[in-house]
């Protein structure tokens, strides 16, 4: 049974929920969806909770990214109008996207996705449990002891909603039209960010990859477990804020997206998007969208096209700007001339010769 929350100290909390739990898993699909969950009344970060947008819209399916800082969370709603939410970013920005959906006028949230739970992802599902009818949430099997997510578990114990382990190969439906898969955890892992839920949503000739947090060696299991057509999708939402530990070359050109959305924060200390996975996307000429340039990004599907709300930018890292570049005897990565991590031995080179040579960008240098 999923949910080992009885190797938890929590465990009389939950006894009653996990007998209940069970026979709802027993009795059930995860194919069985609901009512409309939009009310007929139908950014960036600090100044923003309002959605504005002029597209065209006609049937089809509208995605929401929202601007949540360093963190992640993404709407779909359906041409029938279902709803799925994927993450719901940090403890601090919970009640900004408490906000957001309720300014969509979101009654219900018919599926609730908790990639893995590190707070950044779940930290605002809490507040989304108490505030929204939540009909179904899918989570990896993973324990976890953080306070935040024994504080979601609670949230869901005391709701009785049902939960379903997401795990690869697992197919759903979102209404009657979207098609979803999940295509990853498909082993285990000693490391959160690899046991991320990977989901694939399908409308028409339109697909979308969303990745949570999951790293190479997650894409790498992805890629031995699926074969290529069902992977390619229209777009990528990059893995880990655009962490350089995911998107590899080999996974980018799998799924050969056209455009990618990137969900970090301003200037965050992990130095999101990293410089690699910028360039790599550029060399592709995927057209790229970024929270914290943009905010919210809201784009409409018609099943054949994609429609944004707001322009995106094939990436231009700042060493593609320059033409000269310094290296180290010893090390592999490229720097500016005044880095504080170069040594005396530093040598100017052409950036070209620099990349042709394997070299990297130094992340202090270059945080695009």
């Amino acid at each position: 049974m999923f949910f080992h929350i009885y190797r938890f100290s929590r465990f009389r909390l939950f006894l009653c929920f996990l007998l209940c739990t069970f026979f709802i898993f027993s009795a059930c699909t995860p194919n069985s969806f609901y009512s409309s969950s939009i009310s007929d009344d139908d950014t960036n970060i600090s100044n923003s909770v309002n959605i504005q947008s002029n597209l065209e819209e006609s049937h089809g399916l509208k995605i929401y990214f929202f601007d949540v800082g360093q963190g992640d969370s993404a709407l779909f709603i359906s041409p029938d109008n279902n709803t799925m939410l994927i993450d719901a970013g940090d403890i601090e920005t919970q009640y900004l996207l408490l906000e957001k959906l309720e300014n969509l006028g979101i009654k219900q949230i018919d599926v609730l996705i908790a990639t893995h739970p590190h707070s950044d992802h779940i930290g605002g599902m809490q507040t989304i449990i108490e505030n929204f009818k939540v009909n179904t949430i899918y989570m990896p099997d993973i324990v976890h002891t953080s306070k935040i997510y024994l504080d979601l578990l609670d949230s869901i114990s005391n709701k009785n909603i049902p939960v379903y382990e997401a795990k690869n190969n697992t197919r759903f439906q979102l209404g009657q039209i979207v098609e979803c898969e999940f295509l990853a955890p498909c082993a285990t892992y000693e490391d959160l960010n690899n046991s991320s839920v990977v989901t694939r949503i399908i409308y028409g000739d339109t697909s979308f990859l969303m990745t949570g947090d999951a790293e190479a060696a997650c894409e790498a299991d992805i890629l031995a477990n699926h074969n290529s057509p069902s992977l390619k999708s229209t777009l990528l939402k990059i893995g880990h804020h655009g962490s350089d530990s995911s998107t590899s070359e080999a996974f980018l050109d799998v799924v050969s997206p056209e455009y990618a959305v990137i969900s970090c924060g301003i200037d965050n200390s992990y130095g999101h998007p990293h410089t690699e996975v910028l360039e790599r996307l550029a060399a592709r000429n995927i057209l790229t969208f970024r929270t914290d340039k943009l905010g919210d990004i809201y784009l409409f599907s018609d099943g054949q096209n994609l429609s944004f709300s707001v322009p995106g930018e094939i990436p231009q890292t700042e060493a593609e700007n320059m033409l000269y570049v310094y290296i180290t005897d010893t090390g592999k990565t490229y720097h500016k001339e005044d880095c504080s991590f170069l040594s005396k031995s530093k040598h100017k080179i052409s950036l070209q010769e620099a990349k042709n040579n394997g070299y990297i960008a130094c992340k202090r240098c270059f945080n695009n």
